[in-house]
């Protein structure tokens, strides 16, 4: 405390502050940290649809259906929505559980913490699957599916009365949400899916630890509490222009020349057939560099669940973030047409704001921030009160929260976009 609020570290004679510098390395390790989760999302959401097709296919045999043909197909679109759905309620649950002082889950418990949380899940995220058992097993998949149901439906204390005593049985209560996201209707094809411990470890671990990097042999851990809802939503919309498909026959990677060794799986990728690939230069087919800097041929077998952005998706879905520091300005200067001096504090919450195109809402959060504000700013001066420091935030929480319930509205061509935002809205206010 005494160096951080020291002359020097606030105003030093010469060079930049310290504490600007410590906010500044702050943002960009945020940054670093939501790169990494796209990376670990894309990743994760091509191995639980590579297993989820390879059981529902054999589903399918044991009830002799064809599930590459006609009404039976399996469809990749689907199933790429219900794993991305399935990874954002993995994602929220890292981002609330690295939360405690928004007071959601019940984090001081040592019921929930021991037995529920998803910290329990990632001790176990580096320890060796050596048995058949262990590798095939559903530990991991039970426990996820019974964390979705708590969040979902919420979790109240029972109680067993007699004369002499009362018991507490569970020791710990959880508000359901009632979102989208996790309405277990939403994904049906999962639901008759259950991932084994190896795929379910792999995801975890992917989203738990940063990516392998030259010259760093250790993998740090994600720190989700550097994660703001911003963030968040980068990391959500950049998955949103991506789709699923199947491999219908073997399918080799090209990319334009130049770009061909190793390249980054965000960007667009480009398949073609094996009789394809001769109409392609060397230069331009993708290899893939082993630790000893052998090349190897990047192929997709046939049947292979592959999730890429693909040709022109991003720019036909429009599913671009917009940066912080442009929704700040965007709605700071869209309210001023209509927060002018004259405006009654009380009429501010008769306001209704629209977003078009909401995506994960990153405007409609920065309208709801800049209304409570502007409200309770507004509100004190009518009064002639100070709300007093240690409670204004949970008062401006009050008022975003009666905001983001009452005079935002949103609308998205896709329906993973809605829930996002839905979910997001709620953690900003909460």
């Amino acid at each position: 405390t005494a160096v951080l609020l020291h002359r020097e570290s606030l105003a030093p004679d010469e060079g930049q502050c310290r504490l600007d510098s410590l906010d500044e390395n702050s943002h960009k390790h945020a940054f670093a940290v939501s790169d990494d989760l796209k990376y670990a999302l894309r990743q994760a959401i091509e191995l639980l649809g590579n297993e989820a097709a390879e059981q529902l296919i054999e589903q399918a045999r044991d009830r002799k259906e064809g599930i590459y043909s006609g009404s039976n197909a399996l469809d990749a679109d689907q199933l790429s929505k219900e794993c991305l759905r399935t990874m954002y309620r993995i994602l929220f649950l890292f981002y609330i559980e690295a939360r405690p002082e928004l007071g959601y889950l019940p984090a001081e418990d040592e019921t929930w913490r021991m037995g529920y949380s998803l910290d329990s899940l990632r001790d176990l995220e580096s320890v060796r699957l050596t048995t058949e058992d262990s590798r095939k097993g559903h530990y991991f998949h039970e426990s996820l599916q019974r964390m979705f149901t708590l969040i979902y439906q919420g979790h109240q204390i029972s109680r067993q009365q007699d004369d002499l005593h009362e018991s507490t049985a569970n020791a710990f209560t959880l508000q359901g949400l009632d979102s989208h996201l996790f309405d277990p209707a939403k994904t049906p094809m999962l639901h008759r899916v259950t991932f084994s411990n190896e795929t379910l470890q792999q995801v975890i671990q992917s989203m738990s630890l940063t990516r392998p990097t030259k010259g760093k042999k250790r993998r740090g851990r994600v720190s989700y509490t550097q994660l703001g809802i911003n963030q968040l939503g980068a990391v959500y919309e950049a998955l949103l222009s991506y789709r699923g498909f199947f491999a219908t026959e073997d399918l080799y990677e090209v990319a334009p020349k130049g770009q061909n060794i190793n390249p980054d799986e965000l960007d667009t990728g480009y398949f073609v057939t094996q009789s394809q690939l001769d109409e392609f230069d060397d230069k331009e087919r993708v290899y893939d560099l082993d630790s000893d800097r052998r090349k190897t041929l990047r192929v997709h077998p046939k049947g292979k669940f592959i999730y890429r952005m693909a040709g022109r998706d991003r720019e036909k879905s429009a599913s671009y973030y917009t940066p912080e520091v442009l929704t700040k300005s965007l709605v700071k200067y869209t309210l001023k047409e209509r927060l002018t001096e004259d405006v009654a504090a009380d009429e501010i919450l008769e306001l209704t704001v629209c977003e078009p195109a909401m995506g994960s809402a990153a405007f409609l959060n920065e309208a709801v921030n800049q209304l409570a504000e502007a409200y309770l700013t507004r509100k004190q001066q009518e009064l002639g009160e100070r709300i007093p420091h240690e409670d204004y935030q949970r008062e401006l929480q009050r008022v975003k929260m009666h905001i983001a319930d009452h005079n935002v509205y949103g609308v998205d061509l896709n329906p993973i976009a809605v829930e996002l935002a839905e979910v997001s809205l709620w953690l900003n206010a909460l």
